[in-house]
C-alpha cells in the first residue's frame, strides 16, 4: 500500500510541459495573446492583450490590451489562466501600462502606470491589491530572484534626465539607493548581483555599456565594452540563466529606430565574453533563456508591422529554430 501511495505521489507530482505565451496580430486593431507548448504545439488562444508574460510557475498568463474608443485609450492589464477561460480584469487606466515582471513565487506583478511621472506599482495577483513603491520616470524594474519579494528599479525624478538604481521593499519599505552618478537604468537583479545599463553621454545619443553591482550598493564596475556605432545605443540586460552564468541582452538602438539585436554575455570566465547571439546581424530581440541557460527565445525581427515570428536559438548560436510564425514578444516557464 505504501508503494502505490509513492506512486500516486509520484504521478501527481509529475511537471507539466513547460508552456510560453506570446502575441499575434500586432498590427491589427486586436492583438491576441496565446499559450502553447514551447515547440508551438497545442496553441490556445487567451484573448486580447498587445504584451503578456507568462508567470514562473505557468499557471498564470497577466496581459495588458489597449481599447480605444471616442478618441480615448483605455489600458486594461488582465490575468488569463494557462488553460483558457474567462480573463480576470485586475487593473484598468487611461494612462499607459507596461508590465514588467513577476516575482518569483508567481504571486506579485510590477506594472509601471503613466509615463512623466509613473507609478511603479506592485500588484497582488491573488487578491488585486495595488501598492505604488516608486514614483518618477521609470527606466525598468524587477524583483529579486530570491524569494525576498524586493524590488530593483530605475528612476528619474520629473523633469530631470539623472536616473540612479534604488531597491525597497514591495511594499514600498526600507528604499534604498544604490548608485548616485545619475547614468544607471535597466537594472535586472540575478543571483549573483544587479546587473544594469550605465550611460556614457555622447553628443547625440549615449552609449550604453553593461554594469554590474551588489544589493548593497557596493562594487559597482564595467562587464562589456562593446563597440557602439553612431545612431545605436548599446545593451540592455534582459534576463539570467539560473546560476546566473548566463545573460541575455539586447543590444539597441534609440527609441523609434526599431534596431535590436540578441546577445549572449558569458560570465563564467574572469573576465565577460559578448557576442551577437546568431552571428548573422538579421535583425531579433532576445525575449527570455531556458534555467539552464541552454536555450534562448526571441522574436525574429522588430517592428510590429513587418513580419515577426518566435523562434529559439542554441546558447552556442547558430541557426535559429522557428517556433510561430506571425508571433512576437514571447515568455516561458522553462
Amino acid at each position: 500500500m505504501l508503494a502505490v501511495l509513492l506512486c500516486a505521489d509520484a504521478v501527481a507530482a509529475s511537471p507539466s510541459p513547460p508552456l510560453m505565451t506570446y502575441v499575434t496580430d500586432l498590427n491589427k486593431p486586436a492583438p491576441q495573446v496565446w499559450i502553447s507548448e514551447i515547440n508551438g504545439a497545442a496553441a490556445l488562444d487567451l484573448g486580447p492583450g498587445s504584451s503578456a508574460l507568462i508567470s514562473p510557475d505557468g499557471t498564470l498568463v497577466a496581459a495588458i490590451d489597449i481599447q480605444t474608443g471616442q478618441g480615448v485609450k483605455t489600458f486594461t492589464l488582465s490575468l488569463y489562466s494557462s488553460g483558457g477561460g474567462s480573463a480576470d480584469t485586475v487593473a484598468q487606466s487611461p494612462q499607459f501600462m507596461q508590465l514588467l515582471a513577476w516575482s518569483p513565487d508567481s504571486k506579485l506583478m510590477l506594472v509601471a502606470v503613466g509615463a512623466s511621472p509613473a507609478q511603479l506599482r506592485v500588484i497582488d495577483a491573488t487578491t488585486s491589491q495595488s501598492r505604488s513603491v516608486a514614483t518618477g520616470v521609470i527606466e525598468g524594474a524587477c524583483f529579486a530572484p530570491d524569494g525576498s519579494d524586493r524590488v530593483v528599479y530605475a528612476r528619474a525624478a520629473v523633469n530631470t534626465t539623472r536616473v540612479n538604481l534604488y531597491t525597497t521593499s514591495s511594499a514600498g519599505a526600507g528604499t534604498r539607493q544604490l548608485t548616485h552618478d545619475g547614468l544607471s537604468e535597466y537594472p535586472l537583479w540575478g543571483p549573483n548581483g544587479i546587473v544594469y545599463s550605465r550611460e556614457t553621454p555622447r553628443p547625440k545619443y549615449p552609449s550604453l555599456q553593461l554594469w554590474s553591482i551588489g544589493a548593497s550598493g557596493t562594487g559597482a564596475h564595467q562587464l562589456t565594452n562593446t563597440p557602439v556605432g553612431t545612431g545605436l545605443e548599446g545593451l540592455t540586460p534582459i534576463a539570467f540563466s539560473a546560476n546566473g552564468k548566463h545573460l541575455l541582452a539586447n543590444f539597441v538602438g534609440p527609441e523609434g529606430s526599431n534596431h535590436t539585436e540578441a546577445y549572449a554575455v558569458d560570465l563564467t570566465g574572469a573576465k565577460p565574453a559578448f557576442r551577437d547571439l546568431t552571428g548573422q546581424g538579421n535583425g531579433n530581440i532576445g525575449d527570455a533563456i531556458s534555467a539552464d541557460g541552454k536555450t534562448i527565445l526571441l522574436t525574429k525581427g522588430t517592428a510590429a508591422t513587418a513580419p515577426l515570428a518566435v523562434e529559439t536559438v542554441p546558447w552556442s548560436g547558430g541557426k535559429p529554430t522557428a517556433i510561430v510564425a506571425q508571433g512576437a514578444y514571447a515568455s516561458w516557464d522553462l
